[in-house]
């Protein structure tokens, strides 16, 4: 039996891209590991094709060395494919860059990156191949299966964000000028396309049940709710060190518009409750923030961070801001396992199992955001009782071993996979 993977995610450094992208993509690979295992064939083997920015080495010997990475990363056997996307080579005016894109799909912002010749050619090389099934992560990666003449085996599809909400939420976001409001002009087309998507799937993969309620209600069928996981650590105690957390990685922007928001205007206003309050800020490529280089009192940015267990210990409270995109936050799943406070926006928690005043707070105003700070900061009992509560929901809600079985069981009911003995594991076990 042999599966294909299909992403525009390549993890080209495995120690740094390690954020929730790629742990959601670990995820589905490790369940496309379990259900190669549990296939009768003896040379069960995974070929991926990752479509890779043109300065990516895709030589041979590049490929192979890769390839060996990802392999022993993994630990299954793989077949590596390597595509550069596509790219203009002379510099669009803004509007070449958004006109195309209010009547074609495939000339959108990144989806055209996937969407010519070279790419579907490279996707018609892995289908030569005779997969007999194709997981297909994220949108972008969609296009060469929506464009190809060639038949095609079941497909898996992570959607993830639904991209069109992401997107109409991304161009509301400050500044707004007339150039961004015809933006709004692409959105029929980006709707038309991840339907034509979701279609072309056997299996839909979503992050929440509300993502799921509401395109089950747009008449999408076949919608999985596989929300992110992690695997659980252990506990932590409360720190008494006035200390705010935010982690996340600062080439996304609605972690750099969370970074912002919270730096500009909640901490001056935790700060001038609690002096002596710190703001530990995160997560790869923090120089994009705008005050990285302001020398803010009391902000501190460590860049990637190897050792998230002692951040997170040296972390009173976790914060996360977020005012635009999709899906659910990884990082807020990982702060409640770790049995952390927490103080999101509504944007910030949506989709997640958890409860304003129950797990966490939930607060959209920055005076409001900044109050409930101070009091996670001030009071030992709330912190403890939030922490305990957002534990138990990660422990019941989003346990990665679970979630991985989930999967698991979702591609074998399509596939008809056999199990090796007559054991039935069912899906509320």
């Amino acid at each position: 039996m042999r599966m294909l993977f299909v992403s525009t995610h390549f993890p080209s450094d495995l120690r740094l891209d390690v954020q929730g992208t790629y742990k959601r993509m670990a995820m589905f690979i490790d369940a496309i590991k379990l259900v190669l295992k549990k296939s009768r064939s003896a040379k069960a083997q995974l070929d991926v094709l990752f479509y890779v920015p043109p300065e990516i080495d895709t030589s041979p010997s590049a490929i192979a060395t890769a390839e060996k990475a990802l392999s022993e990363h993994w630990d299954l056997p793989l077949k590596l494919f390597l595509c550069p996307e596509f790219v203009y080579t002379e510099p669009l005016s803004k509007w070449q860059q958004q006109a195309p894109g209010m009547l074609n799909f495939f000339q959108q912002r990144d989806l055209v990156r996937t969407s010519q010749p070279l790419q579907i050619q490279a996707f018609e090389t892995c289908l030569s191949r005779k997969p007999a099934a194709v997981f297909i992560h994220r949108l972008r990666s969609m296009c060469p299966a929506l464009l190809t003449r060639q038949p095609l085996p079941p497909i898996f599809f992570d959607l993830d964000d639904i991209e069109h909400i992401a997107f109409l939420r991304d161009i509301r976001q400050p500044p707004t000028r007339l150039v961004t409001s015809l933006y709004y002009l692409q959105l029929p087309a980006l709707w038309w396309g991840e339907r034509q998507a979701m279609r072309l799937a056997k299996q839909t993969y979503v992050c929440s049940q509300q993502d799921r309620a509401y395109l089950t209600n747009q008449g999408i069928a076949g919608v999985v709710t596989i929300p992110n996981a992690v695997k659980l650590p252990q506990p932590q105690p409360l720190t008494a060190k006035p200390t705010l957390l935010l982690l996340g990685a600062y080439h996304y922007y609605p972690n750099i518009n969370a970074a912002n928001f919270l730096i500009e205007e909640v901490f001056p206003q935790v700060r001038e409750q609690v002096p002596e309050a710190r703001l530990i800020i995160a997560g790869k490529q923090p120089e994009n923030i705008r005050s990285y280089q302001k020398g803010i009192p009391g902000v501190e940015f460590t860049g990637f961070v190897d050792d998230l267990e002692a951040l997170y210990r040296r972390s009173r409270v976790v914060c996360c801001p977020i005012l635009s995109g999709g899906g659910t936050r990884v990082k807020l799943v990982e702060a409640a396992a770790y049995g952390k406070p927490m103080v999101s926006t509504s944007i910030g928690a949506e989709g997640l199992e958890f409860q304003d005043g129950r797990e966490f707070l939930r607060r959209d105003d920055p005076r409001a955001f900044a109050d409930a700070c101070v009091s996670l900061l001030q009071n030992d009992e709330q912190c403890e009782r939030l922490g305990a509560a957002a534990r138990m929901t990660a422990i019941k809600h989003y346990d990665r071993a679970n979630i991985v079985h989930l999967i698991q069981q979702s591609m074998q009911q399509v596939l008809k996979v056999p199990e090796r003995s007559k054991r039935v594991v069912s899906h509320s076990s």
